[in-house]
């Protein structure tokens, strides 16, 4: 992103960020939430203020004594997913019972998971950055 002052747009799916805008209203900047698209079903924990322009689209905050990301993890582990284009919020997502062990234990489990995804996203990166090497390689030796 170029200019700092633009907000992102976002979506729940795996273009996740639409765009960008200027506009200062309807900005959500409340702190740490996920992303639900009720659609798709998929999700996305988000740490940013952002705009959202799809009432597809649900914003889930914890309650008091719930991490945030252990909910995240709990419902990434479900793997949800849709073949229909209808709304899943209210008929399959919204009554879920996740189990929720004490805070030290969320924060515990929460933390673990976190780790993995980054753990992942760093191997992701050196990846692409070794098939980028071997290409490079591949035009020198060859060409």
């Amino acid at each position: 992103m170029e200019n700092p002052t633009l907000i992102p747009v976002l979506t729940a799916n795996k273009a996740f960020v639409l765009g960008y805008t200027d506009e200062q209203y309807g900005i959500y900047d409340k702190g740490d939430c996920i992303i639900f698209d009720d659609f798709t079903m998929d999700i996305k924990y988000v740490d940013f203020s952002f705009k959202v322009k799809s009432s597809a689209i649900k914003i889930l905050t914890p309650k008091s004594e719930i991490n945030l990301r252990y909910m995240f993890e709990y419902l990434s582990f479900l793997s949800l997913s849709s073949n229909e284009h209808k709304r899943h919020y209210i008929s399959e997502v919204e009554d879920v019972i996740v189990p929720v062990p004490d805070v030290e234990k969320q924060n515990s489990i929460a933390r673990l998971l976190f780790a993995f995804d980054c753990k992942i996203e760093a191997e992701r990166s050196l990846c692409v950055l070794l098939c980028k090497q071997k290409k490079y390689l591949l035009r020198e030796m060859f060409i």
